[in-house]
């Protein structure tokens, strides 16, 4: 395994590992990734961290454990972030996450997912497409801030003004949240090409599309 040849081929050819010797400042709960050596002890360590989400993505957790093959901390774009590296059919997938945040942005996402990005990551997606899982919150944008080029009667169909997307799945899907009802969210697939699908469950559709993003 060339590690160097795979960051490349996943658009992270100038990311730099971090090892213990590096004086940077991490959370607490990423510090073994520096000092652990036990590849095995580091892959279950990190697949640990996601055992509040193991009933809301059992998919993927499902995926990690079966597939992730190492996990890197790295320094890329001024920012210092969680390479994970799933071999899939002799294939390497290169999923990265964020550091988490306490952006104050966060509040308009739900509880449970203000969890993930505060406690998780701040965005967890594949490298390439930077989509297929969720977007860094600075990423999160409202339906209203974009042009859609669609019929007048989809773009009524939602508020745009109250409905962001916290994932793009590489094509003409967005996962978005409404929030017209701040206590009740409710979840959505905005199209750039047909009509929005309404009322879905938000983390079985996250789910699924991280599944597509790492398997196929």
């Amino acid at each position: 395994m060339n590690i160097d040849s795979i960051f490349q081929e996943n658009n992270l050819s100038e990311a730099r590992i971090l090892s213990a010797t590096d004086e940077i400042k991490i959370p607490e709960t990423w510090s073994f990734l520096l000092t652990e050596e036990n590849k095995d002890k580091k892959k279950s360590l990190v697949i640990e961290r996601w055992s509040d989400f193991s009933s809301l993505l059992p998919k993927t957790l499902h995926l990690l454990e079966e597939l992730l093959e190492d996990v890197f901390l790295v320094f890329h774009q001024q920012q210092i972030k969680m390479v994970y590296l799933l071999l899939v059919d002799e294939e390497y997938v290169l999923y990265v996450g964020n550091m988490p945040t306490t952006d104050s942005h966060i509040a308009i996402l739900p509880d449970k997912l203000q969890h993930f990005y505060k406690h998780l990551h701040n965005g967890w997606f594949e490298n390439i497409s930077g989509g297929l899982g969720l977007l860094p919150i600075e990423k999160v944008r409202f339906l209203s801030q974009s042009e859609w080029g669609l019929p007048q009667e989809i773009l009524q169909s939602t508020d745009l003004n109250k409905t962001y997307y916290v994932l793009h799945n590489g094509g003409n899907g967005f996962l978005c949240i409404n929030i017209e009802d701040k206590e009740n969210p409710k979840a959505l697939i905005w199209w750039t090409n047909d009509a929005p699908k309404m009322n879905i469950d938000f983390w079985s559709y996250l789910d699924s599309w991280i599944e597509i993003g790492i398997s196929y």
